[in-house]
């Protein structure tokens, strides 16, 4: 089999991808790629039906699809380039592969009716990168994957109806922004959670009351920083860095006297309780 016939059989790319446009797409077996760009910007798209061959698709490749409704990933899909699934205006359920390890920058971005994300019980995903779901703002609950161990910056940045999120053991960092300006009102992190970057929930506005697990060693300044309904911020152990000005002044900190956030809070005249 030559090289050519197999790329050609195998592959999408920006050149051929005109021999499968259509408002309903169907993706054909043996494909195994769909390359960056291939379908950006295609407006008449609705649908994509992919064949149970496909493990990669490229940065960009059905971005701007304004029509596209609903994509659902074969088993088999290893990898999506970034930007692969933004700014589909229409864009309200996504179902992800089992085979992801990761999901990559920007990824769903800006998909103002994205309303469904569905992890397989199975799931690989161990990293959602630097805002992967930001401003998909009809996100009102999402249940993370349990190999998930890091969120990046931004992740889910003014997704501002997302209220509940069910975090998994594991989890251990969760980045700058991430989780900023959301209308989350009931907070559970898990006990395995090491980093809270720079404003993750800044903004908050529903938050009312949060125990930060005894695992935490770094909280970075603003964490909780605008979170205007905050009234109670209980720390029981030493975290070994606290960032400038984590709450609102309005909100007091429970700890123990004595403690290094027992000192926190007199450096910046916060209101404390004691345990």
């Amino acid at each position: 089999m030559s090289g050519t016939y197999y790329r050609s059989n195998r592959v999408i790319s920006k050149t051929n991808a005109r021999n499968y446009l259509s408002q309903n797409v169907k993706i054909p077996a043996p494909v195994e790629y769909i390359a960056s760009e291939a379908f950006q910007k295609k407006t008449k798209i609705s649908s994509v039906c992919f064949p149970d061959t496909l493990k990669n698709i490229g940065a960009r490749t059905f971005q701007g699809c304004s029509l596209l409704t609903e994509v659902d990933l074969p088993t088999q899909v290893e990898t999506l380039g970034s930007n692969v699934f933004s700014q589909c205006n229409s864009l309200e359920k996504v179902t992800l592969s089992q085979s992801l390890s990761s999901i990559p920058k920007a990824a769903f971005q800006e998909n103002r009716k994205l309303g469904c994300i569905i992890f397989p019980d199975n799931s690989q995903i161990s990293r959602i990168r630097s805002e992967a779901f930001s401003q998909c703002t009809s996100l009102e609950s999402l249940d993370l994957p349990p190999a998930l161990t890091e969120i990046e910056a931004r992740a889910f940045y003014k997704c501002k109806n997302l209220s509940s999120v069910n975090f998994p053991e594991g989890l251990k960092q969760i980045g700058k922004e991430a989780f900023y300006f959301c209308a989350i009102d009931h907070l559970k992190l898990p006990q395995s959670l090491e980093v809270l970057e720079e404003s993750a929930f800044f903004k908050c506005k529903n938050l009312t009351h949060v125990c930060l697990p005894t695992g935490i060693r770094y909280i970075g300044k603003w964490v909780f920083h605008g979170c205007n309904r905050m009234k109670y911020l209980e720390i029981y152990h030493n975290p070994d860095f606290i960032g400038s000005w984590i709450i609102n002044r309005a909100c007091t900190i429970r700890c123990y006297k004595g403690s290094k956030v027992d000192d926190y809070c007199k450096e910046f005249d916060f209101n404390v309780e004691y345990l």
